[in-house]
């Protein structure tokens, strides 16, 4: 599992280098997630309707693993100042792309954010299932 999650921070780096789009860092964000929980055999399972236009969501998650989650459901920046610093060192550990700009300048370039303080127009919840997470969007 280690040597899988190398090679996936390896390629995110590669994947994200000279990516300055917000959507396309957002859309990285999201892969590289899902390949993360797919090294420990987890899926990720979306209840809701997926946003048109982009919008913050709040984050309700127990662990890091229940974050790492909510950025595979959705293509999401996620805003790593407002996380535990543990976290945002397994982040970049990682190679996924976090916010990096003002939420504002986010969502004007399409990307949507996700806001572990729990402010957002929605709310991604994340709770544990048999095979890894579900994910609800409450908006």
């Amino acid at each position: 599992m280690i040597a899988r999650l190398v090679g996936l921070a390896a390629d995110a780096r590669r994947a994200t280098r000279g990516v300055a789009d917000p959507r396309d860092l957002a859309a990285a964000a999201r892969w590289i997630a899902a390949n993360a929980l797919a090294t420990r055999g987890l899926e990720v399972r979306f209840e809701g309707a997926v946003p048109r236009a982009p919008r913050v969501f709040g984050l309700r998650a127990r662990c890091f693993a229940s974050a790492i989650a909510a950025i595979a459901s959705l293509p999401v920046l996620i805003d790593a100042e407002m996380l535990p610093r543990h976290w945002r060192m397994a982040l970049r550990a990682l190679g996924l792309p976090a916010l990096d700009r003002a939420t504002a300048s986010a969502l004007a370039g399409g990307a949507c954010v996700l806001s572990p303080d729990g402010l957002g127009s929605a709310e991604l919840s994340v709770d544990p299932d048999p095979r890894g997470f579900r994910v609800m969007l409450h908006a």
